[in-house]
């Protein structure tokens, strides 16, 4: 047999051999003869066959961990696929979902829902804010389908109310009183990461032997950060945010040691929009909220921005989540360790390794390896 001349030769001639290879290396969770649960056949849209297989799969990946992902192609489903798992692994229970997906496509979401899941309630999260006008949406809102179009009409409440438990036990007991359906929660990307807006938040020494010197309002001396010591004068503080780790010597040898503690250098600014990130808002408050969640477009989450960090809140919130894409890895290996950290925080942690550039050099070795060309 002639040696092929490249990559697309080889896998024409291999491809039996490396199809069973891989099958035997990572059996799949679900196969084609593996029984499918009957509730698939409640849906209100008839998944295809091999929706119906990935659909399983999730399910099945539910079962032994808490998140899962559905990577394909534009076009094949990846919307009713999450909500068929959604469905089926919900087990006719009443469930809470909760989707972060792209800005455009809040509607779209919506829509998809009401023409896949029977009996479901859908409602948009606005975001969490002060209201600057009569024609804003903000907090809760029940959505619609009306004529093809969705239409807002129904419940209006605010994440403020929901975290509530009132009489009720817990806050998800007194929803499911209040609801008893199940209920998919859409926030778009651009609005769950919207956080506060902050200034810096230091004084300058009016007296003493630091007069006239920037100083930390917790302690009244002055900054010192960095392995080297730097002292901070005003005009370092431009547009990042600073702190400062208490408890060290930071330069002044008589100072006693004491429990390290972090001095933030920033505060909220009250005299502008007074407002809370939604993500960061459930996170803290309504952990145990919801069931599932959905991250959609999920390799736009890759980088260290306040949307990739939405990501990792997000996944910590609910028992199962799911991420969907079409293109996990757009050919370095920091962006989907990035993506996996933030589903899986505690099993990178075990490794060693931590989120950010310095970890992504780390895990080079268990994920693959690096070679310098000339």
């Amino acid at each position: 047999m002639p040696l092929p001349k490249d990559i697309n030769e080889y896998l024409r001639a291999w491809a039996l051999e490396l199809g069973e290879r891989i099958l035997q290396t990572y059996p799949p969770l679900q196969g084609f003869d593996d029984r499918v649960s009957p509730l698939t056949g409640q849906l209100l849209r008839r998944p295809f066959p091999a929706q119906t297989l990935a659909m399983m799969g999730v399910v099945r990946r539910w079962n032994e961990a808490r998140g899962a992902a559905v990577i394909a192609e534009c076009g094949t489903g990846k919307t009713l696929i999450s909500l068929g798992a959604i469905h089926v692994h919900g087990d006719r229970k009443p469930f809470t979902a909760l989707a972060m997906v792209p800005p455009q496509l809040v509607e779209k979401w919506a829509r998809e829902a009401f023409l896949t899941l029977p009996r479901v309630r859908v409602f948009f999260i606005d975001g969490l804010r002060t209201p600057m006008s009569s024609v804003g949406h903000v907090g809760v809102s029940e959505v619609r389908l009306r004529h093809g179009r969705i239409i807002r009409e129904g419940v209006r409440t605010t994440l403020t109310e929901l975290r509530l438990r009132r009489t009720a036990r817990t806050a998800r007991q007194r929803w499911d009183s209040i609801c008893g359906f199940p209920a998919l929660f859409i926030l778009g990307r651009d609005r769950g990461k919207l956080s506060y807006f902050w200034r810096h938040a230091y004084t300058l020494a009016s007296c003493g032997r630091y007069q006239g010197s920037v100083v930390n309002p917790d302690t009244g001396c002055p900054i010192y950060i960095g392995e080297d010591g730097q002292r901070l004068l005003s005009v370092d503080f431009k547009k990042a945010k600073l702190s400062e780790i208490l408890g060290r010597q930071n330069g002044d040898e008589a100072a006693k040691s004491r429990r390290e503690l972090y001095s933030a250098l920033w505060q909220a600014d009250g005299k502008k929009i007074r407002r809370f990130a939604p993500v960061d808002f459930i996170g803290r408050y309504m952990a145990d909220f919801f069931d599932y969640a959905i991250a959609d477009e999920v390799h736009e989450l890759k980088g260290d921005t306040a949307q990739g960090n939405a990501l990792g809140t997000l996944a910590g919130c609910p028992q199962h989540t799911v991420v969907l894409t079409g293109t996990l890895l757009g050919g370095h290996a920091d962006e989907v360790f990035n993506i996996l950290f933030r589903m899986h925080p505690a099993r990178w942690c075990r490794k060693g390794l931590s989120l950010g550039k310095p970890a992504c050099g780390c895990s080079r070795k268990p994920m693959g390896f690096s070679k310098r060309l000339p």
